[in-house]
């Protein structure tokens, strides 16, 4: 997504990534892995319970495409931590209009489930030109 933030914007969105993991944990991390779009801590998941996000089963964790993206993570030196990191919390990606009304859902269905970028882009596009009629 940091990749493609520019074209995100020249469609006039707003990007705001929400993470579970404590704010003190998340400015350390962003120290060290700067990223250019708004990053918010949501630790006592508050979005995640407001946008239905559910946790992983352990089948939904153990799918191939999943474990892949935990062994990427583990050969990058990245260790999920007890109690700080739950693998088991799904994400989401959600596109609000101006006035908060949700235009756009996905949920994850896996931990490695996430929309294509050019998904989202299309979506946006979509939007902004059904708004300019």
């Amino acid at each position: 997504m940091q990749e493609r933030l520019p074209e995100f914007e020249r469609v006039g969105a707003k990007v705001v990534v929400i993470s579970f993991v404590a704010a003190v944990r998340l400015k350390q991390y962003l120290s060290r892995c700067p990223w250019s779009m708004c990053v918010l801590a949501d630790p006592e998941r508050k979005a995640y319970q407001a946008f239905g996000l559910e946790r992983a089963t352990w089948s939904q964790l153990l799918r191939p495409r999943a474990i892949l993206v935990y062994l990427k993570l583990m050969l990058q030196g990245r260790m999920p931590r007890r109690p700080q990191e739950d693998v088991h919390q799904l994400g989401g990606d959600f596109i609000l209009d101006s006035t908060g009304h949700l235009v756009y859902e996905y949920r994850g269905q896996d931990p490695a489930d996430r929309p294509d970028p050019a998904e989202l882009l299309q979506v946006l596009s979509e939007f902004a030109a059904e708004s300019n009629r």
